[in-house]
């Protein structure tokens, strides 16, 4: 008998070991996306495109000038006057605490598009606070508008995150108010940007003309705000 409960024993155990992996499979990543399709590095790996830390002194509204790169153009939709590059004695950041409604920043290079495909990402640097995450905002050379589902939540200090973004998905962006069907009850407004992210989108990466940022939501003062630091992009330039 107890020869028969060591074998029976044995094969339950045997039972639950995983299979072994076949020699040259990949074993799928955990998470939404079921795996990477990493196989070795890019032979054309993508390169920094710019880093922006803001300028001092502090501006509010925030302007052209409080970009510390000449070459970059600031675009902010939603009510711009109620958005600050806000200044410490050892920091600088974006603040937007008294905006009312949904709002963004994003930059763009007038002499070129960026190819952010493949390995190209951005870095970004957040402190939030108040259930605020930062989303990754871009608007495509077709002129269409996209938010990530991903976004960088609150912390109590700086954090850093990269999002690589042809790893994100992606919501189509609304930014004009205009009736969807005869039904609707509101006129539409056409001085209105909601800034609303609506069905699943899948940008052209390959042709970015903005990225920037946003956290979907209106501000809630100091307790519930997004602050960045910094955000940097790598990519490839190409032709407008």
């Amino acid at each position: 008998m107890l020869f028969r409960g060591v074998l029976l024993a044995g094969l339950l155990l045997a039972q639950a070991q995983p299979a072994p992996t076949p020699a040259g499979a990949q074993t799928p990543a955990p998470g939404r996306g079921g795996g990477s399709s990493f196989i070795s590095a890019p032979a054309d790996p993508a390169v920094l495109l710019f880093h922006e830390a803001w300028t001092r002194p502090m501006a509010q509204p925030m302007v052209q000038s409080s970009l510390g790169n000449a070459f970059l153009t600031l675009h902010i939709y939603g009510n711009a006057a109620e958005i600050r590059k806000t200044m410490h004695p050892t920091e600088d950041y974006t603040y937007t605490g008294e905006t009312q409604s949904n709002w963004a920043i994003t930059v763009s290079d007038k002499t070129t598009l960026w190819d952010l495909s493949r390995d190209g990402r951005m870095r970004i640097k957040t402190r939030n606070s108040g259930y605020r995450f930062t989303h990754v905002v871009i608007k495509t050379a077709d002129g269409r508008f996209f938010a990530s589902e991903e976004g960088s939540g609150e912390s109590t200090a700086w954090i850093e995150t990269d999002y690589i973004l042809s790893d994100l998905h992606w919501r189509n962006l609304m930014m004009t108010d205009t009736p969807t069907n005869a039904s609707n009850q509101r006129a539409p407004n056409p001085n209105r940007v909601p800034i609303i992210p609506t069905s699943k989108g899948t940008p052209d990466l390959t042709r970015v003309e903005e990225i920037g940022f946003s956290d979907l939501m209106g501000g809630g003062w100091i307790p519930a705000t997004s602050r960045v630091n910094f955000f940097e992009v790598y990519g490839k330039k190409t032709p407008r």
